[in-house]
């Protein structure tokens, strides 16, 4: 009967570090409004801006470099590759540009695009612009939970060029990734991205106190058992 006790003990104080070790992340979505800049730091994740790169580079593409490792990738409804036309957010008279300086904006007449981000992205930021009003939807992924699986719904428009920041809620020492963002406007464009592409390193959380001290009783009692078996 106490080998059963002590194994029933060990066996939930183990599943309790599983469970605590394994819990998912989530993804935070903050909005800004029209005509801001983007923070620097979003959910405590320093931020990078993409390069502009239309003054050497123009006309159609699906992919984009990141300033730090890997690229984004464009693609649409059915996950086929998207080419989208790479312009300039100062040259373009329905995109309310916040920014102190110009930078890069992609566009098309697909009214559904997901970005494909590189691996270990925990934050990504970008503002959402369109030549006519509209209501546009965004949804997220991740590695390790949920991601943003609910429609966000915004509007946009000539004059409203909202930006989003969505990072992964690592607090609990988890270690998820952000790994896509679609967005569901019409007749519109992206761009102005910053991105923070970190390596982390999951941390098991430590046994409680109180599980510590329970297997250490255990351990005790088993062993004075033995020996008075031996004696």
């Amino acid at each position: 009967m106490f080998n059963q006790i002590v194994k029933a003990f060990i066996t939930c104080s183990f599943a309790a570090l599983f469970i605590s070790s394994t819990a998912s992340a989530g993804l935070i979505l903050e909005q800004y409004s029209s005509n801001s800049q983007t923070p620097s730091t979003i959910g405590n994740y320093a931020m990078t801006d993409f390069d502009v790169v239309n003054d050497t580079l123009t006309g159609d593409t699906s992919t984009v470099n990141s300033p730090l490792n890997g690229f984004l990738t464009f693609t649409d409804q059915n996950s086929a590759v998207l080419d989208m036309t790479r312009g300039q957010a100062n040259s373009t008279d329905w995109w309310v540009n916040g920014e102190g300086s110009d930078y890069d904006i992609f566009t098309t007449n697909v009214n559904w695009v997901t970005i494909l981000l590189p691996a270990n992205t925990r934050a990504f930021s970008f503002n959402v612009g369109a030549n006519l009003s509209a209501n546009g939807w965004i949804k997220a992924t991740e590695t390790n939970g949920s991601g943003i699986d609910t429609r966000y719904y915004f509007g946009l428009g000539p004059n409203n060029t909202p930006g989003f920041g969505i990072y992964a809620d690592n607090d609990a020492g988890q270690c998820s990734a952000l790994t896509s963002v679609t967005i569901d406007p019409l007749e519109w464009g992206v761009g102005n991205f910053s991105i923070n592409n970190d390596p982390c390193t999951v941390s098991v959380p430590e046994p409680s106190s109180g599980i510590l001290l329970g297997l250490g009783l255990a351990g005790l009692l088993l062993s004075r058992r033995a020996t008075r078996q031996t004696n």
